[in-house]
C-alpha cells in the first residue's frame, strides 16, 4: 500500500520567493560560464556591509593591548636576566664546593671556608667506610647455651611461610595460633568460593530438614514463623518473634495481651487526670475573671486580693485537689477602749516618767503668726481663688477635735493634779499625753 503523503503547509508567497531565488542563481551561473569561456577574469564584488554593533570595540582597547604586549616583553626580559644570574651563581657555588678557585685572593673574598668543608666531608666518608669494614670483620656473636631445655631457641616456619625463631616452651602456643589462623582462612575461602549449585544444594538440605521437623510436630495451626525460613526482610521494631511451640507461644501471647491492657489503662488514667486538671484550672480562671470585674468595697477588697494571691500561688505550683471552703463568720468584733480608773474623766493620764516634761508641739499653731498677715496686698492671689465650695465635713471635724483637745489642755494647766508639784507652764506648750488624747478623740 502506498503511504499517504504528508501535506505541506506552503503558501503561494513562499513559492514565488523560491522561484525568484532559483531564477537569480541560474542567471548568475550563466554569466560566470560565459565569462570563463571568453577568458575574462572574474572579480568578486566587495559588499560593503554595515558594521554590526557587536563588532564595534570600545575606545582605547587597541592602545591597552599594545601596552600589555610591551609590558609582557619587559617582564620576560627581567625573568631571563634573573634566571641567567641564578645559573651563574649555581655554577660558581659548585666550583667553590669542589675547591676550584683561580687564586688565594678570590678564596679570601668569601666568608665561608669551603676548603675546611671539603676536608670535613672527606673525613666523614672515611669514618663511615672504616665503621662498615669493622662491622664486616667482626664475627657473629654466639648464642649463650640455655640453662633449661625449654629455653632453647628453635627455628620454625609459620602458616604464612615466614621463618621465625622462638623458645621451645613458646613453640606449641605459636603453632596452635597458626593452625587457628589457617583454619579461619580455609573457611573463608570455602565461603567465598562456593558455586551457585553448591549454595542451592545447601538450601535444599536445610529445607528438607525443616520439613521433616514439621512432619514430626502434631497437626495444628500454621503461623508466620513456620514459613518464614531464612527471610532477609527486616520486620521493624513492632515485630515480635513468637515461639513455634504452641504452649510457649500461648504464654507469650498472654503476656503481650496483659502488657497491652496495662498500657491502655495507664493511657486512660493519664487522659482523665489531664481533663480533671484542665477543668480545675478553668474554674480557677473563671473565679479570677469574676473577681476582676467586681469593684473593691472596704475590707472585702483586701480579702479578695489575698484570695487572688493564694490562687495565683496555687496556679504556679500546680492544680491541688479542692478542699471545703470555710464558712465566713458574720460576727463583728467590738473594739472596747478602756480608760484607767485613777484618771479623772476628760483629763489625760500622765505617766510617772512623763511628769515635769514640757512639749512644744502647740507652739507653731498658737505663738506663730500667720504669714498671710505679713504679706502685702499687691502680692496676694486674686480673690476668685477663694470663692470655691465650702470645706468638707472631715476638715470641720478635725478642727472641732483640735479645739476640744486645746480646751482640755487649758483646763489641765489651770487645775493641776494634787500629787504633782506645780510648775510654771507656758500657754504655747503641750505634753505627750495631750497629743495622745487628741489622736484618740480624732479616731
Amino acid at each position: 500500500m502506498e503511504r499517504k503523503k504528508k501535506p505541506l503547509n506552503v503558501t503561494a508567497a513562499s513559492l514565488v520567493d523560491l522561484k525568484a531565488e532559483l531564477y537569480r542563481k541560474q542567471e548568475e551561473f550563466k554569466k560566470e560560464k560565459l565569462l570563463k569561456d571568453s577568458g575574462i577574469s572574474i572579480k568578486l564584488k566587495t559588499t560593503n556591509k554595515k558594521p554590526n554593533i557587536w563588532s564595534k570595540q570600545n575606545a582605547g582597547v587597541a592602545d591597552r593591548a599594545d601596552k600589555d604586549v610591551e609590558q609582557k616583553i619587559e617582564e620576560q626580559k627581567t625573568l631571563d636576566n634573573a634566571r641567567q644570574k641564578l645559573e651563574e651563581k649555581a655554577q660558581l657555588y659548585e666550583k667553590m664546593t669542589k675547591g676550584d678557585f683561580p687564586d688565594e685572593e678570590t678564596e679570601d673574598l668569601y666568608l665561608v671556608d669551603f676548603t675546611q668543608k671539603i676536608m670535613e666531608k672527606q673525613k666523614e666518608v672515611k669514618t663511615l667506610c672504616v665503621r662498615e669494614a669493622a662491622d664486616e670483620r667482626e664475627p657473629d656473636l654466639e648464642i649463650p647455651p640455655p640453662q633449661d631445655p625449654s629455653e632453647e631457641w628453635v627455628d620454625y616456619v609459620d602458616s604464612l611461610g615466614r621463618s621465625r625463631r622462638c623458645m621451645r616452651k613458646d613453640l606449641p602456643d605459636l603453632q596452635k595460633l597458626d593452625k587457628d589462623l589457617q583454619g579461619k582462612s580455609l573457611v573463608a575461602d570455602e565461603k567465598t568460593l562456593q558455586s551457585k549449585d553448591l549454595k542451592r544444594e545447601l538450601q535444599r538440605q536445610q529445607w528438607e530438614k525443616e520439613e521433616e521437623e514439621a512432619l514430626k510436630r502434631p497437626i495444628g495451626p500454621m503461623h508466620y514463623e513456620d514459613i518464614r525460613e531464612n527471610e532477609a526482610r527486616q520486620l521493624g521494631v513492632g515485630y515480635f518473634a513468637f515461639s513455634r511451640e504452641q504452649e510457649l507461644r500461648g504464654k507469650q501471647m498472654e503476656t503481650l495481651e496483659m502488657l497491652r491492657d496495662q498500657t491502655v489503662d495507664q493511657r486512660v488514667k493519664s487522659e482523665n487526670l489531664k481533663k480533671k486538671r484542665k477543668a480545675m484550672l478553668e474554674a480557677r480562671l473563671a473565679k479570677v475573671r469574676q473577681r476582676k470585674f467586681k469593684k473593691p468595697k472596704g475590707d472585702g477588697a483586701e480579702e479578695d486580693e489575698a484570695e487572688s494571691t493564694e490562687e495565683n500561688k496555687e496556679d504556679d505550683i500546680g492544680p491541688v485537689p479542692a478542699q471545703p471552703e470555710p464558712v465566713p463568720s458574720t460576727e463583728k468584733v467590738e473594739v472596747i477602749i478602756q480608760e484607767r480608773k485613777d484618771s479623772k474623766p476628760g483629763v489625760p493620764y500622765i505617766r510617772e516618767w512623763d511628769r515635769g516634761k514640757e512639749f512644744t508641739f502647740g507652739r507653731w499653731s498658737k505663738s506663730r503668726q500667720d504669714p498671710k498677715d505679713e504679706r502685702e496686698a499687691e502680692f496676694a492671689p486674686p480673690a476668685s481663688y477663694f470663692a470655691g465650695p465650702k470645706k468638707s465635713n472631715t476638715a470641720i471635724k478635725k478642727r472641732r477635735n483640735w479645739s476640744e483637745a486645746s480646751r482640755s489642755s487649758d483646763w489641765y494647766q489651770q487645775n493641776p493634779l494634787p500629787g504633782c508639784p506645780q510648775q510654771e507652764q507656758e500657754p504655747a506648750h503641750q505634753n505627750l499625753d495631750e497629743l495622745l488624747s487628741y489622736y484618740r478623740q480624732a479616731t
